[in-house]
């Protein structure tokens, strides 16, 4: 149910959060008087356009399963615990708190940290179990099971009695004056065990954490702020994320708790002079001249947090912010759709180059990010955004067969390397079965599941007089969603090759016969789709759906028929980039390996062709010779080109769809191409100069 819909103009309860006792003390007469004026704001909540569903409701098929299946079994995804040892059971921060025992108290009685960046294995820890777990249930791989039925254990055997599950030992909680990572540490372990309970349906799991974040939310109100630990490091700005696990329990529950504490903290964070990451303070986002520039995963995660404010209490200063957000991030995204950061993790600042790299935790969390955009706003553009990341940047920065990841990726790319030739050295750039700090393979663990997760909605009706339910396909992929809708069970069944075919084919089958609407996505990218539905009514939503509306029954289908067509993305220095429906299609660059590092640990386990690799063009010269578009063809004179020999389980091995043409070489002479999608291809041009051929009359 979406709880925000059901509420009325509420006034936040003026009465104070408590602060634990571990910390004592009491609020300043100008710090309640603020408080009490910000609590006595009315709220008027807007309603959410989607509602998502249950993880359990939403299972992956075709090459989507396949492929997530492959990573869980002889992927880096499954096995990241076997090849990284601070991931270990004997590890957890959670279970342990080894890391932290040495904490002790300023005079003020706030707790020190033994040192920085203490907080780094909870966050490594809890982040893979996240994507673990969800991946886990999604295609039901029993050794993956295994791990998250233990680690969920063992999680819930280390709450105290207190309700507490964290990284600090007694006495030593919530209130720092040095860096401590508390509420970022919290929300990598809450979403993880609030996964496990939306499979599994486990009651005493969200009891857990239900009590632990009310025991966290309640330390900090009037005259108690989070976001004021003055020597910080960016654990603390990462704390405002601690938004999406009350974004999830004001979901499941209704509790206003929830809700108040969610923008208590954002105001918190937005009144703070000394967070590293400002760049979605209010002051900022008001203007729309500011660039981003701070650290990238924390820019695109707290993308989100005003749409949210805005949809809680309905003031347009924060629908404001984010559309402004959502302006500045598209300054800054490249064509893969990953926002771009050059050699550090900050955001690039303007202007950019159209080779600069980008980070995977970045990309990750934009793609969180647009999830939300789309539940909340309905806008099919959010669903756009999020494919051409997903399918681009994302998939374009790990092995096709799940055995290796680069922490940085780029839209164009000629090195792997170091120390490349050309340009500054990164370590980052490999290709590596593990790393430390591990963020960025966990991310990429979690794409697919959260991506999964994303592809259908709830939708609901509030234009008419009575609240009519129905299912949105925000993104297309192969898939079978199954749940209740007006009280009856459904499921429906996604058949497609997408995004190597347009041709979607949506198989329902109610228990018996219902009437709802069905939405599907229109992408920017296509001509007006052609759709076979029966004796459905047809219509047009004006935030980008086709409406399809009748009595469903048994063995209806519908038959979706998308129209792309080879479009120029333009980038910066005057430069092209091809696209044919979602995916960037690339010039694949032949590549000579070289393995760089082992696991030595995990061969003589028996896992096999884990390593870090660097990788070089084959041959230089060829790899830079000068190509140009031929800029007064239709398509750039490319024709779309159904390749033999693609598995269609694992069509990122080998694209099923290629691009064939001439590109104008050196002298101006033709030079027959294939262009692969972005996804295919380690090394790759991507933006070319554009072109009209020579008169040669």
């Amino acid at each position: 149910m979406n709880r925000t819909s059901t509420l009325l103009i509420l006034l936040v309860g003026a009465a104070s959060l408590c602060v634990a006792a571990e910390r004592g003390g009491s609020a300043s007469g100008a710090d309640e008087r603020r408080a009490s004026q910000a609590d006595r704001l009315p709220l008027t909540p807007v309603a959410e356009a989607f509602e998502p569903l249950r993880l359990r409701e939403v299972r992956p098929e075709g090459w989507l399963r396949a492929q997530l299946l492959r990573d869980l079994v002889s992927g880096y995804h499954g096995h990241l615990d076997e090849l990284l040892p601070v991931l270990r059971p004997e590890q957890n921060d959670y279970v342990s708190r080894a890391e932290n025992k040495d904490c002790r108290l300023d005079e003020q009685g706030r707790s020190i940290p033994p040192a920085a960046e203490r907080w780094w294995h909870a966050e490594m820890i809890g982040d893979w179990h996240d994507g673990l777990i969800r991946a886990a249930f999604l295609v039901d791989e029993p050794k993956s099971r295994e791990k998250a039925e233990q680690y969920v254990k063992a999680m819930l055997r280390s709450q105290d009695s207190d309700g507490y599950i964290g990284i600090y030992p007694a006495g030593h909680r919530f209130h720092f004056r040095g860096p401590e990572g508390e509420l970022w540490t919290q929300r990598c372990a809450f979403l993880g065990l609030l996964a496990y309970y939306e499979f599994t349906g486990r009651k005493d799991v969200l009891d857990a954490v239900q009590r632990a974040v009310k025991l966290t939310i309640r330390q900090y109100g009037p005259g108690a702020s989070y976001f004021s630990n003055p020597n910080e490091d960016c654990g603390m700005s990462h704390g405002l994320m601690f938004l999406d696990v009350l974004e999830w329990l004001y979901r499941l529950t209704g509790d206003d708790e929830y809700r108040r504490a969610a923008l208590s903290l954002y105001h918190d964070y937005d009144a703070s002079k000394v967070v590293q990451n400002r760049d979605a303070q209010l002051a900022r986002l008001s203007d729309p001249a500011i660039p981003l520039s701070g650290h990238g995963p924390d820019v695109m995660g707290f993308l989100r947090v005003p749409l949210w404010c805005y949809y809680l209490t309905g003031e347009q200063k924060y629908w404001t912010a984010w559309q402004n957000g959502v302006s500045k991030t598209e300054r800054h995204l490249g064509v893969g759709g990953s926002p771009l950061s050059g050699q550090e993790e900050e955001i690039q600042k303007e202007p950019q180059n159209p080779d600069l790299p980008y980070e995977y935790c970045s990309t990750f969390y934009l793609l969180h990010s647009l999830t939300w955009a789309m539940q909340k706003t309905g806008e099919a553009r959010y669903g756009d955004m999020f494919e051409r990341t997903m399918l681009n940047a994302a998939q374009g920065a790990r092995f096709a067969d799940g055995k290796a990841l680069t922490y940085y990726s780029a839209d164009e790319r000629l090195w792997v390397r170091q120390k490349p030739p050309e340009g500054l050295a990164n370590g980052r750039f490999m290709y590596t079965a593990a790393v430390y700090p591990s963020c960025c393979h966990d991310s990429g663990a979690r794409v697919l599941p959260y991506t999964i997760s994303s592809l259908w909605m709830r939708s609901r009706d509030r234009e008419r007089k009575a609240d009519v339910e129905g299912l949105a396909a925000t993104l297309y992929a192969p898939s079978r969603v199954t749940t209740k809708i007006n009280g009856v069970e459904v499921s429906i069944v996604e058949k497609t090759g997408y995004p190597f075919s347009f041709d979607i084919e949506f198989v329902v089958t109610p228990q018996r016969e219902v009437r709802f609407p069905l939405r599907l996505r229109v992408p920017a990218w296509s001509a007006d789709p052609v759709v076979t539905a029966g004796d459905a009514a047809v219509t047009r939503d004006p935030r980008g759906y086709l409406v399809l509306e009748k009595k469903w029954k048994p063995g209806d289908t519908v038959d979706l028929r998308l129209r792309p067509a080879i479009q120029a993305q333009k980038a910066a220095g005057g430069l092209t980039a091809v696209s044919y429906g979602p995916l960037i299609y690339c010039l694949p660059v032949p590549e000579k390996a070289e393995i760089v590092q082992r696991f030595p640990e995990a061969e003589a386990a028996g896992m096999k062709g884990f390593f870090a690799y660097q990788f070089d063009p084959a041959d230089l010269v060829a790899a830079k010779r000068p190509l140009a578009l031929r800029g007064d063809r239709p398509g750039f004179g490319f024709a779309v080109t159904e390749e033999k020999g693609s598995d269609p389980q694992y069509p990122w091995d080998r694209s099923p769809l290629s691009l064939r043409g001439a590109m104008i070489g050196a002298g101006g002479k033709a030079e027959n191409v294939v262009l692969a999608p972005m996804g295919c291809t380690i090394l790759r041009r991507t933006f070319f100069p554009t072109l009209k051929e020579p008169d040669r009359r």
